[in-house]
This record gives C-alpha cells, sequence and structure tokens, in this order.
C-alpha cells in the first residue's frame, strides 16, 4: 500500500492536484501569512469555521513570503487524503516531525525509493499506528477518518517552526481584567469545559488548547481557534445543544469532537494582548476543588510536558519560560464541582493588592 501510494505522487500528478485545488483562503498565525486551497467546499468550510477568527487579507500585503497548503481530499487520481506544502522556509517537510514536542510523538522510517526520499510516519498516540506518508513536499494521510485532524497538524507545525520569538504551550487560557490565567492539562483533564466556563462567567477567551507568549515582553496572544468538544461535555453546556452531527470529526485520539466558535456562545468574548499573571497545572478531580501553590522550580520542569515550539532541548525551554515563571503566580488546581471551580479562581483573581 505503501509503495503504491508513493508511486503516483509524480509532478505532473502533484500538479494537477494543485490545479484542482480551487476553495483558497488567507489566514495569519502568529504574523506569519498563509494560504489554505482545498478541492472540496466541504472541507474548505471546515477549516473555515476553525480558524475563522485568523482569516487575513494578503491582498494588502507589500512584503515577505507567503506559504501555500494544498488540501486534497476529493481526487479522482488518488487513493488517500494529502497535504502539498510550499514554503521557502520549511524545505524539508519530515522535519515538522522530528523536532520539539514533536519527537517525542511521532517516528519516521525511510521507505526504500529510487528517486525520492520517502518516511513512513508512525503515531505514538496510536500505538505506533502508521499515519502518514513524506514524499518531497507532500505528506499523504493513511487514515481516511483522521485526516481532516493530520492535515490541520502538518499545517500547524510548519508555520510552527518559523516562529522566533513566541513560546507555545498546550493550555486553556483566559484572562480577567488584563491578568492572563494559563491552565496548562493533559486530554481528559477538563481544561475545554473549565475555559467555556470561566469565559460565560465574565473570562475573556485566549483559546482552549494553545498558550502563545511572547518571549520578549511576556505577553499573552490570543489564539481563539475554534473550540472543542466531545459528546458528554455537551450535555454540561445548554449553549451547545444546537450543535449537529455535521459539526463532529474525529481528533488524533479517535474521539468525535464538535467545533464551536466562542462568539457564537460568548458574544464579544474574545481577550486581548497581556501579561502572563497566573500559571495552572490541572491536577486531577475530586468533590471539592483545591488550589495549591506550587515553587516556580517545580513549574519549570512541570511545564516541559507541555511545550508545543520547536525548542529541541530542554535547557532551552526552561531558559524561554524563566521569565515568564518568574513573573507569575503558580498554583496546581484540583478539580471539583464546575461552579466551585469558577468561584475558586474568581478569588484568586479579584484579590486586593494583586
Amino acid at each position: 500500500m505503501k509503495k503504491d501510494i508513493v508511486l503516483r505522487l509524480s509532478i505532473e500528478v502533484l500538479k494537477d492536484l494543485k490545479a484542482n485545488a480551487s476553495y483558497s483562503d488567507e489566514y495569519c498565525f502568529f504574523g506569519i501569512n498563509f494560504t489554505v486551497k482545498f478541492d472540496s467546499l466541504l472541507a474548505s468550510e471546515h477549516y473555515y469555521n476553525t480558524y475563522r477568527h485568523f482569516k487575513a487579507d494578503l491582498s494588502r500585503e507589500v512584503s515577505g513570503n507567503c506559504d501555500t497548503y494544498y488540501v486534497i481530499s476529493d481526487a479522482a487520481s488518488i487513493s488517500q487524503p494529502l497535504v502539498i506544502v510550499e514554503s521557502e522556509t520549511v524545505t524539508i517537510l519530515q522535519d515538522i516531525f522530528l523536532k520539539g514536542s514533536n519527537q517525542r510523538r511521532f517516528k519516521l522510517d525511510r521507505l526504500n525509493h529510487k528517486h525520492n526520499s520517502c518516511y513512513a510516519v508512525t503515531d505514538t498516540f496510536l500505538s505506533d499506528k502508521p499515519t502518514m506518508i513524506v514524499e518531497e513536499n507532500a505528506c499523504v494521510i493513511l487514515d481516511l477518518q483522521l485526516w481532516n485532524s493530520y492535515a490541520e497538524q502538518i499545517i500547524f507545525n510548519t508555520i510552527l517552526f518559523q516562529i522566533p520569538n513566541h513560546y507555545l504551550l498546550h493550555a486553556g487560557v483566559v484572562s480577567w481584567e488584563d491578568k492572563g490565567i494559563v491552565i496548562c492539562g493533559a486530554s481528559n483533564q477538563g481544561k475545554s469545559t473549565l475555559t467555556l466556563k470561566l469565559v460565560e462567567n465574565g473570562f475573556k477567551f485566549f483559546s482552549d488548547e494553545v498558550a502563545s507568549i511572547d518571549l520578549s515582553s511576556c505577553e499573552l496572544s490570543p489564539f481563539p481557534r475554534a473550540l472543542g468538544f466531545r459528546e458528554d461535555t455537551l450535555a454540561k453546556f445548554p449553549a451547545l445543544k444546537g450543535l449537529n452531527e455535521r459539526d463532529s470529526a474525529k481528533t488524533l485520539n479517535g474521539e468525535d469532537k464538535w467545533t464551536v466558535d466562542i462568539e457564537t456562545i460568548c458574544p464579544d468574548s474574545l481577550g486581548r494582548k497581556c501579561q502572563v499573571r497566573y500559571l495552572i497545572f490541572l491536577n486531577g478531580f475530586s468533590k471539592v476543588p483545591k488550589l495549591t501553590p506550587i515553587s516556580k522550580f517545580e513549574v519549570l520542569f512541570e511545564s516541559l510536558k507541555y511545550s508545543r515550539t520547536s525548542e529541541e532541548e530542554p535547557f532551552k525551554h526552561l531558559m524561554a519560560m524563566s521569565n515568564v515563571v518568574q513573573e507569575a503566580e503558580c498554583y496546581q488546581f484540583v478539580l471539583g464541582d464546575r461552579e466551585e471551580n469558577v468561584r475558586v479562581l474568581k478569588d484568586l483573581v479579584e484579590r486586593k493588592n494583586v
């Protein structure tokens, strides 16, 4: 199966695939402009609904390079979806799987092919299941259920390695009166639920998955990607009951998730740049929520788990985060009742003389 896919990616085939990608939109992540072209209207609409707040008008740009991504999912000439990357910065596509936190997740095995360098990509999150094949500047996605999520990951990670001045953590982020709150936690630890509950209670929304920290100023920048919720979470929020099956997609851990823009359910809730004031690490559940101070030294090493940047060495991570941690209050948070969780964090941010 792998060999058949590799042999089909000739220059002529790729040229035809790109020519048929007629649905095009322009976006901007972290100051990096890019264009995404789709051969499927449905796929184009899904990406727009997820990243609508990142829409850009690149016709006004007077300088600078712009990457182009072709997302092919509906072509008769190939049996698998693929992403074609045209970037002057990222010229070796397999590198995005070998740096930063990705090197702990993905494994690459070189395939024997007489013309090009081809690699099979396995995902340790899926029991080392083969998920992609990288050939030159194209990435074939083998899992038809997860192709949409992998396509987004390829685009995001390619842009990620072009960002010199931001540090990214896997976290929910909100603010209160311009005080930034970063909530780190693993999957299924309640980040999205807590983030939405806080926004419903007056906090401003930055992201439910990415904390983007400017290393020169220690400021948080919003990353308002659409929120993703599992089916069990939908029942907890009346505002989410209108979502239908078409809004759901498979995530990279195989779960069905529904996406919704925060402004749809909480109008005028987007935050603005602010300083990181609180770093909070989720640590399980209990009947009663408990917020416990933790040392800044411990936080530096704990934050390694949530790094999403291209830094390859732990020492570089510690250096990047040291100024941020020095200026922030740091806590461990055991979640309890949803309303009580909000009360505990409101009490924290509303304290006098903070």
